[in-house]
């Protein structure tokens, strides 16, 4: 290949050498090393519509887009040459002059209508901070699409096309190779160690031992209907509005006919208000984050999503692992610190995070705070400043530990906890123990926005 991209640099250099030099400056980001066996349409599409505007002055953009184009069809790649001399190329580069951001919208939506851009899948969402192996995929992944185009498997334009290319995309990426792993599969072990190893959450550095279990995660269960049967009983009055309290808590009423169906246990007993429910509050907050209900004015009513997961348990399910876990902040490090600290505990009880005496609550925050996320106790025992230190770690301690405490409510509230054993431990259910590898690993393989 470095040959033949030599001899058409030297007969384009014959024609026109400042023509060649602005070719080989394209090819050499194109392909480094004049490696052609890597170059796809999705490559040349992305040079020539986003990346060129940036490497060439105005005035020269033209000229490089055409030399760039000469020497394709030197090489006799002519699908590539012809996107260099497209109108639409053109157009493109016309919008970059007058307003860069209009550039990448038409950018974007030239790519996707290209077809070779590799589109987000429910299992996979590429990301825009990536490893080697997402790299990888998502280039072979663009490779694959411009032959399946080229064959006609994949029509981009006509009718159903994009079901084509969503199919024909996930038998590509979960077609495994001579060592049984697929694309996807190196995509998530990728994407789970880069998400144990994050310097900015140093509290999973616990979640190491479940590293292999967080990867492969876990299905939805058959006993699914049963575990969102609270939530399934929440969105069913919310079809018709729940009432709600001046201050926006849920209507005593409700609280009280939710408690007596479910058996939970409250203080004091009947529940007056929702406060008193905190299996209610638990799963209050989590149809808010799972986007399932909306205020209007005194009643708490369906969005459209809560009707789509209404009808299907099993959404109802991944929807509710993947909410839990996503949150941001110290919630989400609340969460997945407790989640791996019940799916650690041996069969008798006993976490390997745990202490002799020590509750759940106090061991997952004990592990938070070790990881910095509260100030530490104060150093000086004495003078006029240390009873103001006191309270405040204090108050950042009971932070701490409400929002532990806050995922022990809903876990609580869908039945996937054991009883107390009298000390404050507790054991996940075996739906209990999908639900958390399911949580932690939703959380894992989403997705980095950030390093």
């Amino acid at each position: 290949m470095g040959e033949a991209v030599a001899s058409a640099l030297a007969e384009l250099a014959r024609r026109d050498g400042r023509s060649a030099e602005m070719a080989r400056q394209a090819l050499d980001t194109l392909a480094p090393g004049n490696d052609l066996e890597s170059l796809n349409q999705h490559t040349v599409q992305r040079f020539c519509w986003f990346e060129l505007p940036a490497r060439f002055s105005r005035t020269d953009r033209a000229a490089a887009l055409r030399a760039l184009g000469t020497l394709f069809s030197l090489l006799q790649l002519h699908r590539y040459a012809q996107i260099c001399s497209a109108p639409a190329t053109t157009h493109l580069l016309s919008v970059h002059d007058r307003d860069h951001g209009a550039g990448v919208a038409v950018y974007e939506r030239m790519m996707w209508e290209s077809g070779v851009e590799p589109p987000d899948l429910p299992e996979l969402t590429w990301g825009t901070v990536v490893g080697d192996a997402e790299i990888r995929a998502r280039q072979e992944t663009a490779s694959a699409l411009e032959l399946a185009i080229v064959l006609g498997d994949v029509r981009p334009g006509k009718q159903g096309w994009r079901h084509a290319q969503e199919r024909f995309t996930r038998s590509f990426l979960t077609r495994p190779d001579d060592r049984g792993l697929s694309h996807l599969d190196r995509i998530r072990e990728e994407r789970v160690r880069a998400w144990l190893s994050s310097p900015a959450h140093p509290h999973r550095r616990h979640l190491w031992p479940l590293v292999g279990r967080i990867i492969a995660g876990a299905d939805v269960p058959r006993t699914a209907d049963t575990t969102m049967a609270p939530l399934q009983r929440l969105l069913d009055l919310a079809e018709d509005g729940i009432a709600l309290t001046q201050i926006g808590y849920i209507s005593p009423g409700v609280v009280r006919s939710m408690c007596e169906d479910f058996g939970w246990r409250t203080s004091p007993e009947p529940p007056r208000s929702e406060t008193d429910a905190t299996q209610l509050i638990a799963l209050h907050q989590m149809m808010r984050g799972m986007r399932v209900v909306r205020r209007s004015g005194r009643r708490l009513v369906l969005t459209r999503r809560g009707r789509q997961l209404r009808a299907d348990p099993e959404e109802m399910w991944r929807a509710a692992t993947e909410t839990l876990c996503r949150t941001g902040g110290p919630e989400q490090a609340a969460a997945e610190t407790l989640l791996g600290m019940l799916l650690s505990r041996t069969p008798q009880g006993s976490g390997s995070h745990s202490r002799p005496g020590e509750s759940d609550m106090i061991t997952a925050e004990r592990l938070l705070t070790g990881s910095g996320w509260t100030p530490p106790e104060p150093q000086s025992p004495s003078g006029r400043h240390a009873a103001s230190h006191r309270r405040t770690a204090e108050a950042a301690s009971d932070q701490v530990r409400a929002m532990v405490m806050s995922v022990s409510w809903l876990l609580d509230a869908l039945g996937l906890l054991t009883e107390d054993d009298g000390c404050g431990h507790r054991e996940l259910t075996a739906a209990g123990r999908v639900f958390a590898l399911a949580s932690l690993h939703k959380s894992a393989v989403a997705p980095r926005a950030v390093v």
